[in-house]
């Protein structure tokens, strides 16, 4: 394709702004965006990025799908599912934010009609800490693995019938179970124990899950507590750490230090081998999503998508893992 590659976005919020930058990292150009009839900010998003097609909303831009190459989807959840769906039709490919949809039942809707062009925006699989943790599950036999999710939710005192409160562990805490399954394979839930607060909510969650190869994990939604996002693979004499998710770190063996007068406790130090640190363009533009807009271009130059890109299969899937940990399903 000798002319620049032709993109779209259907929604103007801040994550927009970072998609912008890494489709033109990747050697692409955004010629159209769109967002809700009468938004506000659309206007001033197209001259903050000198963006020259400019439409009230998605269903325009959608009238003039054949000017395009390529969309990426970052609408609300909530009106996600309908606008990919009004766009598969095209055939071209389409970079969808994450998690499409607030029920796996409606992800599995989508599924029958779609292509093999859609990506689905979980840009972590793209970081080096997790290539390097797919090695660690890939070069030895099952694992125990530790995640927790600290995610950020405001529990309410008071009535809440729509739970709408539990909606960050599906938009955002889906980040790391997706990663779970990306480094292990399908995650079947063994238990699952709710904290209940005073007001009958969910205040967090405790969960053991499992590999159909044999590894054990033990996950921890503990929500609003100062803690990082975290996955630690264990195995004797070894130890991998994704924490937070942007580093990786190796360890193998303990030093042991004996008491001294300086020190009177004998002390056990996990003994770091390996320290595994971003990419260079990752240190510039929101992590992994350089390397997701790549993929993008691969598949409007007629390239597969590489492995870490996810389908939305990969969303149903994990969708389905938070409905079954949390004990919650909205309405498709």
């Amino acid at each position: 394709m000798t002319r620049p590659i032709r993109v779209g976005i259907v929604g103007a919020g801040p994550i927009s702004d970072w998609h912008v930058r890494a489709i033109r990292g990747a050697g692409m150009d955004v010629v159209a965006v769109s967002s809700r009839p009468g938004s506000a900010r659309v206007e001033e998003f197209a001259r903050r990025h000198a963006i020259e097609g400019v439409f009230e909303g998605w269903r325009e831009m959608l009238v003039r799908a054949d000017t395009l190459d390529a969309v990426v989807i970052a609408t609300h959840t909530d009106g996600t599912p309908e606008v990919l769906e009004a766009f598969l039709p095209c055939g071209f490919p389409i970079l969808v934010e994450k998690p499409v949809a607030w029920s796996s039942e409606r992800i599995a809707t989508l599924i029958p009609q779609a292509h093999s062009k859609v990506i689905v925006g979980f840009n972590r699989r793209f970081y080096r800490s997790i290539e390097a943790a797919r090695g660690e599950v890939r070069d030895g036999p099952p694992l125990l693995v530790q995640v927790a999710l600290p995610e950020d939710i405001a529990t309410p005192t008071g009535a809440d019938p729509d739970r709408s409160y539990l909606r960050p562990f599906f938009e955002n805490s889906c980040h790391g179970l997706d990663l779970v399954r990306y480094l292990l394979g399908d995650l079947r839930v063994e238990a699952a124990v709710l904290l209940k607060t005073e007001s009958g909510h969910i205040g967090g969650v405790s969960a053991t899950l499992s590999t159909r190869r044999g590894d054990v994990v033990s996950f921890l939604g503990n929500w609003g507590t100062p803690a990082n996002f975290s996955i630690s693979l264990h195995r004797p004499g070894r130890r991998f750490d994704v924490m937070p998710l942007e580093t990786g770190s190796l360890y193998e063996g303990m030093d042991v230090l004996e008491p001294s007068e300086e020190c009177p406790i004998r002390r056990y130090i996990p003994r770091r081998t390996g320290t595994i640190a971003l990419e260079e363009t990752d240190r510039d533009q929101k992590p992994g999503f350089i390397a997701q807009a790549a993929a993008l271009r691969s598949l409007v130059e007629g390239d597969p998508a590489p492995p870490q890109a996810a389908t939305l299969d990969d969303a149903r899937a994990v969708v389905a893992l938070c409905e079954e940990i949390s004990g919650v399903r909205y309405a498709s």
